[in-house]
């Protein structure tokens, strides 16, 4: 029988790799066998944005079902093209933070989450520094939110986000190609509705009229760049602009 950290270990392997509910099932397993495992309900935080409880033993002769999970952001929609849906929300309050966050949960926060623990902000570092150093950014800067969240001043979250955002800043951009590249739509006009982008992109892709390079695009867009490269590289991604 595999231990309880070779399930937490293979967890967040598959999490990196994009097999959430293959993660999702591992890490279950690992808080079923270890309650108080503070690395497994770490990472089960990024599933869902409240408290993480210890899931119920499997009935006898089978599995438990695992939980569902709500349609990816990037679903297709009605529309020829992949539907791009938004966060309406401008996310983290970052007044005292740095104003540059692009993330969501990966699951709706049906309840507001408790109030960490003494040790939640130790836990979350960790998790923030294994993320990191498999390569998923991402989820180290969602780690690093829920600390800064906490203690806006902490001196390792504040230099691991600097990090994250910038190698998602440089990922993002490497996708747009020379900045000084003018995009144009690349969809019909009556395709645009079908988007349904919120206020953000929907603004942003009003500028894009085969006059405007990327980096303009960039100042006129008033988003911190690195929501600003995450839009207009996911227009890319999904055909709806060309440079």
């Amino acid at each position: 029988m595999e231990s309880v950290r070779a399930l937490v270990d293979e967890g967040i392997r598959a999490y990196v790799a994009g097999k959430i509910p293959e993660a999702r099932r591992l890490l279950d397993e690992a808080l079923r066998r270890d309650p108080r495992n503070a690395r497994a309900r770490s990472y089960l935080l990024l599933f869902q944005g409240g408290e993480v409880a210890a899931p119920a033993p499997a009935p006898v002769g089978g599995a438990a079902d695992p939980a569902g999970y709500a349609p990816s952001p990037w679903d297709d929609g009605p529309a020829a093209v992949a539907t791009v849906v938004l966060e309406a929300e401008e996310g983290l309050d970052l007044s005292a933070v740095a104003e540059k966050s692009d993330l969501r949960p990966l699951v709706p926060e049906a309840t507001q989450p408790s109030a960490p623990g003494p040790g939640d902000v130790d836990v979350w570092m960790a998790g923030a520094r294994d993320l990191h150093a498999l390569g998923d950014f991402s989820g180290s800067l969602e780690m690093i939110e829920k600390i800064l969240k906490v203690d806006a001043e902490h001196h390792e979250a504040r230099e691991y986000l600097r990090q994250n955002e910038a190698t998602l800043v440089a990922m993002y951009e490497s996708k747009l190609g020379p900045l000084a590249c003018v995009p144009r739509l690349a969809i019909q006009p009556e395709e645009v509705m079908w988007l349904n982008l919120d206020h953000r992109a929907g603004f942003l892709l009003a500028q894009i009229d085969g006059t405007v390079d990327f980096e303009s695009l960039f100042a006129l867009s008033g988003l911190p760049r690195l929501d600003a490269a995450r839009i207009l590289a996911t227009f890319v991604d999904r055909g709806v602009i060309a440079a």
